[in-house]
């Protein structure tokens, strides 16, 4: 099991570790191998592979059990809770860096259907429920 990091950042595995914080050379969270999978499964996108990888670190801090010893006190629960609040962090990140993709119709493709006598028209139409003000039904609204 390799755990290998650099401060250049030159690849996925080195901006992912530093994303999740797993930087500490004595103190290592997963694995290259285990990074290197996870980055493979999320086809190399760094930000949606931090949630899984936290989501891993949680499921392993989570095994551990909080200890203290005369003087001395360390909180595995502090960490995990640490880790949840980052898991939270990432996950909203993720979700802005996969953006919104919305289809529509160039003016030219829209020209183009108007102009087609066999595409079929949709039932509905802006202001197509307006009702006018006209006569004795002016007292019908539609909102």
């Amino acid at each position: 099991m390799a755990w290998t990091y650099s401060d250049t950042l030159a690849t996925a595995r080195d901006q992912l570790r530093l994303r999740i914080g797993d930087t500490d050379t004595n103190d290592p969270l997963l694995s290259d191998e285990t990074l290197d999978a996870l980055l493979t499964a999320k086809s190399g996108d760094v930000a949606l592979t931090a949630v899984d990888s936290v989501r891993a670190i949680i499921a392993k801090l989570g095994r551990e059990f909080d200890r203290s010893a005369v003087g001395v006190g360390g909180s595995r629960s502090q960490k995990v809770q640490h880790f949840h609040d980052l898991l939270s962090q990432l996950t909203k990140e993720a979700r802005l860096s996969t953006g919104v993709v919305v289809g529509g119709l160039s003016s030219s493709r829209k020209q183009t259907i108007e102009s087609d006598s066999d595409f079929i028209r949709p039932s509905f139409r802006i202001g197509g429920g307006d009702v006018s003000s006209q006569g004795p039904d002016d007292r019908v609204r539609w909102f």
